[in-house]
């Protein structure tokens, strides 16, 4: 747990908290959000792509599991998920049967889950991301919408 809150401490939330707890005054600071917002998302994007190369060829090399920013297109921020070091099946169960095997040893089963905490982290991460910034695209077209019947 340690790690996660170390590489995905309260300083990447901060920001976010600071725009979602004041009201906003108007359509400027929903602009002035969003535009923080995706540029939180080229980040998440790139650090999505570091930690799965940096994992995939170190702690995971050897244990057949494999980290892969997914998500459909448009997208802003992908999430990481497990998929089998050939690519062809995905999904949580993956990382369960890899636990459950009795020959790992307690020091690689414990990376794995410190591994898993960030995972989810990370992913929450992105969720809050990519889900403001469809509800802040949604509010400006209103906006714009109503702004339109203006003479």
């Amino acid at each position: 747990m340690n790690i996660a809150s170390n590489r995905y401490g309260n300083d990447a939330f901060i920001s976010y908290a600071k725009g979602f707890l004041k009201p906003f005054k108007g359509k400027g600071e929903l602009v002035r959000l969003r535009d923080e917002l995706e540029e939180a998302a080229r980040a998440a994007r790139q650090e999505a792509i570091d930690t799965a190369s940096q994992e995939n060829g170190s702690l995971l090399k050897s244990t057949g599991l494999w980290l892969t920013p997914w998500g459909k297109s448009g997208v802003p921020t992908r999430t990481l998920q497990w998929r089998d070091n050939r690519q062809r099946r995905m999904g949580l169960w993956l990382l369960e049967a890899f636990l459950s095997r009795d020959d790992i040893s307690e020091a690689v089963r414990q990376s794995v889950i410190d591994l898993e905490v960030e995972r989810c982290v990370f992913n929450a991460k992105a969720a809050t991301i990519n889900g403001s910034l469809k509800r802040i695209s949604k509010a400006l077209t209103d906006i714009q919408h109503a702004v339109s019947f203006q003479r």
